[in-house]
Order: structure tokens, then C-alpha cells, then sequence
């Protein structure tokens, strides 16, 4: 007897292959059965007859890691269907701590941590923070990359410089413990601090640890503006010289470099055909966000967030770096001057929240001070503590990219959720509507895509592409992790200025065979787990 059958499902086989009119038996929570299934073979029956019925959603590119032992049942990213995440990207992982230099990682992760929750740092190696994830439960399941970034602070604290011969085999150490206990690879965030110190070198090392155990490199490169063909050449050097797997972490151009994804996919393009394993992933917005500091010249950051907050109080440091927003720095991508301040709101502030929502234009309107003047305000007011949002990409681009055969869907989005201690600010509305973004906008009206293929970019593409062969595919023997939706109405509502609004179309969605959101609410328990490869 099945525990569960879905009838009449359109069904979206996740491998892309045209869609197809059939039933889904569930028991133990596993695919069990699909084609045509007696009615009296299943305990409990659901008719879905007239909607889609496809994989959980995978979405390449998360940050759930940070809040996951802190707070276990964020509903954002379950509401929209995704059931597995991949998630320490962007160098930055809640392992491994170092009781030295734990105080950096704290600070540099303050922005996105709960505020009324208890916060315990009660591990040490990515290990035991990976079993505390299993003995408590998520909404949904995390694959972890450790953190380039996390591994350098553990070592070295926030140092401006290039690592020693001994610190570099510290980091190996670390970068190896990680992938014994069950990592997907490594990333990094080269573009800002600690990541931005480190010689490419130093990458191409610890990558070659990953190597060795079969991981990927997930890169947010050196560059994403004027020096995104350089840092793409980085990136793609690093995965040549360690044997890594590249993955390019939310693939964007900036609206200055229109065009530049032409140039970008035919490097990756080369660089397959010379045999090496390069892909991306990409989010369906023209606009990106990152901690308020990141919008700072590389040298301001130097030292972490104590050493910032001195060099804001001092005024002829405040005009240097007032200065530096005017110009083009080597190896830094300066959003002031490309995007311009009237594009970039603030995501979330803890102690102003009224400013949340709003841009650092209007809000030096108000104040009658430059923008420049005000961001440094603000930052010194927060305690680096605000998040941004920034429109800055070029939409021609993104399209582009996400069309690309080599695209898959990472929302590159931090854990929130509609209420709770994780509904603060107005964060990025691809927190809340990435993946029915893609599937309504860009594959059903935009025709962008076939919606075969946009599901296959969010679930069998990113499952095989970080070693899930269990999930991500709709086949007997499956975990039985599934998403019900109405591919006619399905569509995003977050907004920039208003982003915490849940999707359209989403009607119901199973974890482990278990139906655990419905009609825009949890409707049970969290059973996510570790992923551990």
C-alpha cells in the first residue's frame, strides 16, 4: 500500500523532457511509483488534475547556513518549492571557528543574524557544526561548501595580506576537514573582505585539497564590473591549475559592460572544450545585494569591522575614502560611481529601520548632505550593520545568462521568512520570489525558455551538478521531494521597496513524501537535514 498518490498531475520530469499526463505514488519517503496507479493501491489519495507536478527545487546558491542552527524553520524559500539548498557560498560559512579570531566572523556576519534569538557558537569544525544541523532539523535540506573566507579568518583574522607557508597549511587542514565530513567544495568571495586579500595562489592550493575528494569550486570572482574578464580568466586559471570543478557563483553583467556575457560564455565554452568542468549559476533579477560595507574600497575594510569603525571616525579618512568613490580603484568594483546611489536602497538597518527600503539619494535629500556623506553615516550608525540592494545589472545580460545550456538557478538569497525573529528589513525579493520569478516571467511570458527546461535549471541540473544523484528527478526510487504548482498562474510578488510577499501558483509541497507547505503556508514540520557528500 502507498502512503500517498497524486492523480492526474502534468508532470515535469526535471531532466527536461516534454511534460506528461500521469499519477505519483509516495511510500517510505520515496518515489515509489509513476504512470497510470490504481486508486485502492494508496492510503491517501490527492487529485491534482490540471497542475504541474515536478522535483523539489534546488536552488544552487544559498546562505541559509548562517542562521540554520539559530533558527530551524524559515519559510521563505520552502513556499516557493525548493527543498534543498546548497548553501556557505560567497567564501562565507559558519565553519570553522577559531576561539581567536571568532569575534571577526561574528561581526562580519552580524547584519544577517537574528536579533531576538539566543546566538551560541557552540561548535568548532564544520563536522560538529553539520551534526548540531541534523540533531535539530531545517525546513529544508542544506549541501554545505566551506567558506574561503571562514577558513582564512579562523586562521589569520581579518589581515590585509597575503598568507604564510604555515597559515596556507592551516587553511588546508580546515578546507580538508570540511570535505571529510561531507562538503560539496569550497567558495569564495574575491570580490570583498577577507576574500580580496588572498593571491590566487592561495586558492589554487586549497582547491586542489577539494580536488582530491571529488569537490567543486563555487567562485564569486575577483570582479564583477569593469574587471569581470579578468576575474573570470582567475577563476577559470585556478580550476586549471587545482583540477577543480568551477562553478560561477549568480553570473552577472553590469549595466556599464552590456554585452560582456557574449565574451564570459565563450571563455566557459573554450575552456569545455579543452575538457575542463565549468558551469554557472544565476538569479532572475537585475539587481544583486551584500553587506553595506561591500560598497567601501578594499583598503577601508582592512583589519574587520572594529578597525572600520575607527577609520569612519576620523575625518580626514572619511574624505579619502569620499575621494575614492569618485574614481576607478585597481581590483575594485566601485557600485557608487557605476550603479549611482539613487540604485541602491538599504535592505536592512537594525537600528534605524526606518531607512529600510529606501535609497542613499533620498535619504541625503532629506538629511541635505552628499550621498557619499550619508552612506558613511549610516554605516558608522549600524555598526556595519545594514544590508544594500543594488540595481545596477544589465537585464539584455541576465537573460542572456539565464538562457545560457550552461545557467542553472541560485538565488543567492539569505534566510528570512514571513514572521518570526528572521522577518526583519526588506531584504532582496528574490528571498521570497526567485524561482516563481523564473518560472512565470521568464519561461511562461517571456518564453525565455521552455518550462521543461526552466524546471531542469532548478532541479536536475543543480542536483547532478553538486553530486545529488537522490533527488532533483522525477523517477521511481527518488526522494520523494515534490513541488505542485499552476503553471498558468504562477508568479512572483516580492518588490524591491516591498520584497516580504509570498509567490503566486505554489499550492503544494512535499519534503520526504510528506506534504509540508500548502497554499502559502507551512503545513509541517521541518525535516531537512545535512547533505553530506
Amino acid at each position: 500500500m502507498f502512503d500517498l498518490l497524486l492523480k492526474n498531475a502534468k508532470i515535469f520530469d526535471g531532466l527536461g523532457s516534454p511534460f506528461f499526463y500521469g499519477d505519483l505514488a509516495v511510500k517510505d519517503e520515496k518515489i515509489a511509483a509513476v504512470g497510470k496507479i490504481p486508486e485502492e493501491s494508496a492510503a491517501r489519495i490527492i487529485d491534482v488534475s490540471g497542475k504541474a507536478l515536478s522535483p523539489g527545487f534546488v536552488d544552487a546558491h544559498t546562505h541559509s547556513d548562517r542562521t540554520a542552527l539559530f533558527v530551524n524553520a524559515p519559510d521563505a524559500k520552502i513556499l516557493q518549492g525548493v527543498t534543498t539548498e546548497i548553501a556557505g557560498n560567497c567564501g562565507q560559512s559558519v565553519a570553522p571557528l577559531s576561539e581567536k579570531y571568532l569575534d571577526h566572523l561574528k561581526r562580519y556576519l552580524a547584519p544577517y543574524l537574528p536579533k531576538s534569538v539566543p546566538i551560541v557558537w557552540n561548535w568548532n569544525s564544520t563536522g560538529q557544526m553539520l551534526d548540531r544541523l541534523d540533531a535539530q532539523g531545517h525546513t529544508t535540506d542544506l549541501a554545505c561548501l566551506v567558506g574561503h573566507g571562514t577558513v582564512r579568518t579562523a586562521v589569520m583574522g581579518a589581515e590585509a595580506r597575503p598568507c604564510t607557508k604555515t597559515e596556507l597549511e592551516r587553511m588546508k587542514i580546515h578546507v580538508a576537514e570540511a570535505m571529510e565530513s561531507g562538503c560539496a567544495g569550497i567558495s569564495t568571495g574575491l570580490i570583498f573582505p577577507p576574500g580580496c586579500y588572498a593571491e590566487k595562489e592561495e586558492i589554487v592550493e586549497l582547491c586542489k585539497v577539494v580536488s582530491r575528494y571529488g569537490g567543486i569550486y563555487c567562485a564569486h570572482i575577483r570582479g564583477e564590473a569593469g574587471s569581470l574578464l579578468d576575474a573570470f580568466a582567475e577563476a577559470l586559471d585556478i580550476s586549471e591549475q587545482s583540477g577543480c570543478s568551477l562553478q560561477i557563483s549568480h553570473h552577472k553583467v553590469m549595466r556599464r559592460f552590456r554585452g560582456w556575457s557574449e565574451k564570459t560564455f565563450g571563455m566557459m565554452e573554450r575552456a569545455r572544450e579543452k575538457g575542463m568542468d565549468v558551469s554557472c549559476d544565476a538569479y532572475p533579477y537585475a539587481a544583486g545585494s551584500n553587506n553595506g560595507t561591500s560598497l567601501l574600497p578594499p583598503w577601508a575594510n582592512a583589519g574587520g569591522v572594529s578597525a572600520l569603525m575607527e577609520r569612519l571616525r576620523d575625518v580626514r579618512i572619511r574624505e579619502k575614502i569620499k575621494a575614492d568613490f569618485l574614481v576607478d580603484l585597481p581590483g575594485w568594483d566601485n557600485h557608487a560611481k557605476d550603479t549611482g546611489w539613487d540604485r541602491i536602497l538599504i535592505g536592512s538597518a537594525h537600528n534605524e529601520t526606518s531607512l529600510v527600503g529606501r535609497t542613499f539619494a533620498e535619504i541625503a535629500d532629506e538629511r541635505g548632505k552628499s550621498p557619499e556623506e550619508t552612506y558613511l553615516d549610516i554605516i558608522l550608525s549600524e555598526e556595519a550593520g545594514a544590508t544594500i540592494v543594488i540595481l545596477s545589472h544589465s537585464e539584455e545580460d541576465m537573460e542572456h545568462i539565464l538562457r545560457h545550456p550552461l545557467t542553472m538557478i541560485g538565488s543567492d538569497s539569505l534566510p528570512t521568512a514571513f514572521s518570526g525573529p528572521l522577518a526583519e528589513g526588506n531584504p532582496h525579493p528574490r528571498c521570497f520570489g526567485c524561482y516563481p520569478r523564473f518560472l512565470g516571467v521568464y519561461s511562461r511570458e517571456k518564453k525565455l525558455v521552455s518550462m521543461e527546461e526552466a524546471i531542469r535549471k532548478c532541479t536536475g541540473m543543480p542536483a547532478s551538478r553538486f553530486r545529488m544523484f537522490d533527488r532533483g528527478v522525477i523517477r521511481e526510487g527518488m526522494r520523494a521531494d515534490l513541488v505542485v504548482f499552476d503553471p498558468e498562474t504562477i508568479k512572483d510578488n516580492a518588490e524591491y521597496r516591498h520584497s516580504r510577499q509570498v509567490s503566486t501558483g505554489i499550492e503544494m509541497v512535499l519534503k520526504n513524501g510528506r506534504i509540508v507547505a500548502r497554499d502559502g503556508l507551512l503545513a509541517g514540520p521541518p525535516l531537512g537535514k545535512s547533505v553530506r557528500l
